[in-house]
Order: structure tokens, then sequence, then C-alpha cells
């Protein structure tokens, strides 16, 4: 047909002339290209590869440089090895700085002085507890020898009481001073507070740390704190109790000693704290443990008394010789076994002369 565009005559065979149907809505499916002739679809199709890259190895740039130089040219832009080296040495610089500031406060804590905590095995304080409600601080408890017994031994030179002398014998020789110190515990928030005592280094008197103490007859006349304990007293004869002469050093495994602190009872010694006399209460909301004196020890304001004792029996007491300081053979002649009931005692007191 001569023309791309001639349309067929319509021929009716009726001899009428009937319009043509309507042209419908375009497809929505149809392609993008010829929804609105917008040109011919794409030359390349799934069936066809993509053309190889090497047709683009050979590419210069305007300056005369290739695409790979382009490409390092752009990781140098962005930092490179100059970048890293940099944040190397802020990193080297940071750590040390760290370093140095840690071992600096370690340092400074150790000056503030290392402290131990206070256990049952560690050894006794030397010097005054710190402030804190009464009975809490560091007191001086001076007190008489009233009575001493040395029943439970065969031999009366094995058991002796500092300072050798009772009140009997005189008011002043009998004198004996004990250090000791009350710490607070703490409590839980709904418990009564609870304290704990220590000795310190004394001559004569026993080393004992963190021992409970417990209030009695609370309220009371009588109110008191008290504990109780065993030890092993040792005793170096005054006379000879061998054959030869020679020193001897006596133990008592097992004497029982107890204390009670008064709080309510006064106390009539020494002579200057008699009954005109007797020292306050302490307040119950300021320290006691600071005194006016070099030792920083502060009187026990109330009554005090102190006992040891120890029942007869088997090695009641045990001796050994002694040469040099040093524990030799057991002394046996001289020292039989007295009766249970039998009792040796030291009784220290302030009060009742």
């Amino acid at each position: 047909m001569p023309g791309g565009d001639t349309r067929l005559s319509v021929i009716a065979e009726d001899g009428n002339v009937h319009p043509p149907p309507p042209i419908p809505p375009r497809a929505a499916h149809r392609p993008f290209a010829k929804r609105f002739h917008l040109g011919d679809p794409p030359r390349h199709s799934y069936e066809k590869s993509p053309p190889p890259y090497s047709i683009w190895t050979n590419v210069v740039g305007p300056k005369g440089e290739h695409l790979a130089d382009v490409r390092w040219n752009k990781r140098n832009s962005r930092g490179g090895w100059r970048r890293l080296c940099l944040v190397t040495v802020a990193v080297v610089v940071v750590v040390a700085g760290l370093i140095v500031g840690l071992v600096i406060g370690l340092q400074k804590s150790q000056n503030r002085g290392n402290i131990p905590l206070t256990s049952s095995s560690s050894p006794p304080p030397s010097g005054p507890a710190p402030n804190g409600p009464f009975p809490a601080g560091s007191y001086s408890l001076t007190t008489f020898l009233d009575a001493e017994s040395d029943n439970c031994t065969s031999n009366g030179d094995t058991w002796r009481c500092f300072p050798y002398a009772t009140y009997e014998d005189s008011p002043d020789k009998s004198k004996a001073i004990f250090h000791w110190i009350i710490t607070a515990a703490q409590p839980k928030s709904s418990s009564p507070p609870t304290y704990s005592i220590s000795s310190t280094n004394n001559p004569f008197a026993l080393d004992f740390s963190n021992v409970p103490l417990r209030l009695v007859d609370a309220g009371l006349s009588s109110e008191r704190y008290t504990f109780s304990m065993l030890t092993n007293k040792v005793v170096i004869p005054f006379a000879a109790i061998t054959i030869d002469n020679s020193l001897a050093t006596c133990y008592y495994n097992r004497t029982s000693f107890r204390a009670d602190l008064y709080t309510k009872m006064r106390r009539m010694y020494p002579a200057e704290v008699s009954a005109s006399s007797s020292a306050p209460p302490p307040s119950s909301t300021e320290g006691t443990g600071n005194s006016s004196t070099n030792t920083g020890f502060q009187p026990w304001p109330y009554a005090v008394r102190i006992e040891e004792y120890i029942g007869g029996g088997a090695d009641v007491p045990a001796c050994y010789r002694t040469t040099n300081g040093n524990i030799g053979d057991r002394v046996i002649g001289g020292l039989t076994p007295e009766a249970a009931e039998e009792k040796c005692n030291c009784l220290y007191m302030n009060y009742g002369r």
C-alpha cells in the first residue's frame, strides 16, 4: 500500500455507513517510553552483556592522569597516613595521662595513712580511740588490788598478783592502772549499738583484742558493761622452786578473766576522786576518747571490778626451768595438784573503800 497512513474504505453491505468504534484508553502497564513517546527503549537488554570494563582502563583526565591515579588522589585527600599518625599519637598521649594520674592518686591515698581494719585476730591498738558516744573511747581504769588468793597451787610462790601489794598493805602501793579502748560497732538501723573492748601494751595486764561487751541490768543502779574470757596467766615466782635454785616460769592455762565497768555506780579510788569529787557522767553525744593528759586516755568515771581466777587441778600450774629466757625441763618436785574448788584469784576494784 503506498501510504503508511492510508486507511481502507468502509464497505457497507446494506448501503448504510456506520461510525467507527471508539478508541480504547492506553493500557497503564505499557512501558514508560511508549506511554509518552519519549523515544526508543534502551538498546541493551538482559540478552546482551555490558561492554567490558577494559575499555575504561585507558581513560585519561584533562591533565593526563589515569583513572587509578584519580582514585589514589581522592584517598590521599581524605587524610591518609598523616591522619592515621595523628590519631595514633593522640591515643598514646591519653593512655599515658591516665596511667600517670592513676599512679599519683594511689600515692596520695597511701600518704593519708594505711589504717588496718581491727579484727579479732589483729594486734591490740596502741593509742586512743576516736571520739564516739559513751562508752566508746580510750580509758585509764585506776584500781587497787583488793584481794589475792593462792589456794589453787601447793606452792604459793607460783601465784602472784601485780602490784604485789594489797590495799590493806598500802593504799598507794596497791594501785594498778589498766588502759583499755572501747570501740563502737556499726549496728543495723533497728538495733541498739554494740561495743567491743581491747587492751593496750601493759607490763602486767593480759592482752586481748575486740572482745564483745555485754550490757547488764540496763537502767538500774547496777547497770554495767561486762566481758569475760579465758587466757593463760604467766607467773615468774619470787622465790626459787627448784632444788638447784634455778629460775622458773609457771603457766596457769585457761585462767578466767572478767571485768565489770559500771555506768552509774560511783568510784571511790583513788582518794582525789572520792564521793565528794566523783566525776560527772559523760555526755551521751560527746566523745570521751580524748584526755588532757599526755597519754590520751581519760579516766573511767565510774566503778570498776576486775578479777582473774582459776581452780586447782592437774597442771595447775605447769612450771618449767628457765635459762636465759629459754624454757627448759618441767619442774615436778614440790608441786602437787589441788582440788578444783580451791581457787587462786586477783581482785581489783576502785570502790568499797
